[in-house]
């Protein structure tokens, strides 16, 4: 399967961040602090009740553990220490969402709202990937709602009693977006932990990718010769070209022909 990077390109193209990437082979993966979109990967985070942490803390499975969750519940409620031990916890499950570094992508290379939204109305360019079976990209989950992921969960998985890989469940949730963004057909590339998380404070983080994985480049409709030019010129390895064409309400992708696209 064919995934496309949609890029704006700037009028200093050797400074570029967009062509730079594109020339060293290297991808800039995404905190979801750094999505346009509030509620995209905007997860909620439902506080247990006093009943929930004593029952846990009453739980034969996390043994001498138990002695963690002393003094967080009295009389019924939360006490003071109780509070800042769950507001901690939202603090640290928070951190863990925001390091998780994403790569987006979409199945589309012709819809012309992502050429419009993400290419500088046409005048940007198209990157065409092929990835190998270890790193494909997940499928986003189009939905009414944000996603939740209950504190208690993640207070579990520090017993192993989440129930299931909690890292699966945080990677299940970061794929959730709004309804209204399905035409996007987005998917998303997770980086591995081999591969880097976002650094804490930070929004993005700069991973090297092969660069056989590029099959092709795709210029817009008002993609600047200059732009085009410049990159057939400095692109330091063979890939194809192809050409975003107008058509009478629609767009298609085509074969580039130096003859006529220049």
């Amino acid at each position: 399967m064919r995934f496309y990077k949609f890029r704006s390109v700037g009028d200093d193209l050797s400074k570029d961040y967009a062509i730079r990437a594109l020339l060293e082979s290297y991808a800039i993966f995404s905190s979801r602090k750094n999505f346009n979109d509030l509620f995209d990967s905007k997860i909620d985070i439902p506080h247990p009740t006093p009943e929930q942490i004593l029952e846990l803390q009453e739980d034969p499975r996390i043994g001498n553990h138990a002695a963690f969750l002393n003094g967080w519940v009295a009389d019924g409620a939360f006490t003071p220490k109780g509070v800042l031990m769950l507001k901690n916890a939202e603090t640290g499950l928070n951190e863990l969402f925001d390091r998780y570094a994403l790569f987006s992508l979409s199945s589309h290379n012709d819809c012309h709202l992502l050429w419009a939204h993400y290419a500088a109305s046409h005048t940007g360019i198209c990157i065409e990937f092929e990835f190998p079976s270890g790193n494909q990209p997940n499928k986003v989950k189009y939905r009414e709602h944000i996603e939740s992921v209950p504190l208690l969960d993640f207070i579990k998985s520090w017993f192993g009693l989440s129930g299931i890989e909690f890292g699966e469940r945080i990677h299940d949730a970061l794929l959730v977006k709004m309804n209204y963004w399905a035409y996007e057909g987005e998917y998303r590339w997770f980086a591995s932990n081999e591969m880097g998380r976002v650094p804490l404070g930070e929004k993005f983080i700069k991973i090297p990718y092969e660069r056989s994985w590029v099959k092709a480049i795709i210029f817009g409709c008002r993609t600047p010769t200059q732009v085009k030019t410049y990159i057939r010129e400095q692109l330091p390895f063979d890939t194809d070209y192809k050409q975003a064409v107008e058509r009478r309400d629609s767009i298609e992708v085509v074969p580039f022909d130096p003859l006529i696209h220049l």
